[in-house]
């Protein structure tokens, strides 16, 4: 598409942005989430059940990240095949379907390298893992915490 301003040609270009019927168009590698409190890796069952883990070959804390539009993201558990969401009382649950208020995160990467997930439908609600790999309550997380700050690691094989 061209437009002209004076003398000046410029020629405009249209983006595609995704949309939630179309969460695989930006997807990443599968990753594993290691929490920066207790050092266990987001892990999410088939029966549902969110919380850490620390075993090295553990195949339910395999995820794929997938972007929905710029800094949104869906957590999905490839063994699962569930998403990662928080109900609307702050609980972590694996869901099958994805339910746009609970299972869309913000991803922030913070100034110490690790990443944060924050529920878009709740705002200053974030995924968070305790020191013993439960997962923390989302009223009871905040920004700075060190259980909300989860590094991607990339997975090298199943």
């Amino acid at each position: 598409m061209f437009a002209t301003m004076g003398e000046m040609a410029l020629v405009l270009h249209s983006r595609q942005e995704p949309t939630p019927a179309q969460p695989d168009l930006h997807h990443r590698p599968l990753v594993r989430l290691y929490c920066l409190n207790g050092g266990h890796h987001l892990r999410i069952l088939p029966d549902g059940t969110v919380g850490g883990g620390r075993l090295e070959q553990d195949i339910y804390d395999t995820l794929r990240l997938k972007a929905v539009s710029p800094g949104v993201v869906v957590i999905r558990g490839e063994a699962s095949g569930r998403y990662l969401a928080m109900d609307q009382d702050g609980r972590l649950y694996g869901s099958q379907q994805v339910v746009e208020d609970e299972c869309y995160f913000l991803e922030t990467y913070e100034e110490n390298h690790y990443n944060t997930y924050g529920c878009r439908g709740r705002p200053g609600w974030y995924v968070g893992l305790k020191r013993s790999g439960e997962p923390k309550w989302g009223p009871k997380t905040q920004h700075h915490q060190k259980a909300v700050c989860f590094l991607p690691r990339p997975v090298r094989s199943l």
